[in-house]
């Protein structure tokens, strides 16, 4: 008699804790890592807008990328 096939063996295989928490955690890292390259940006932006033009400048740039970065979230919340 001939043993369970490789599809019957993976069908069989329960995930480990460890599996379920990096099924669980790398989704939720990549969205957190995705935030975090968004806020760098705007903070070098506004960095750059201080120094080439003042603190006018500056507060105009965070203050689009405020309004950028909330409507990037809007969405994304919309979509689940």
């Amino acid at each position: 008699m001939a043993g369970p096939s490789e599809k019957e063996l993976e069908a069989m295989h329960r995930p480990s804790r460890t599996e379920a928490f990096l099924r669980w955690l790398l989704p939720l890292l990549g969205l957190y890592l995705d935030d975090l390259l968004m806020m760098a940006a705007g903070v070098c932006f506004t960095a750059s807008a201080a120094t080439a033009f003042g603190l006018s400048a500056a507060l105009a740039v965070a203050g689009a990328c405020l309004l950028g970065y909330g409507v990037l979230v809007g969405r994304a919340r919309n979509r689940r």
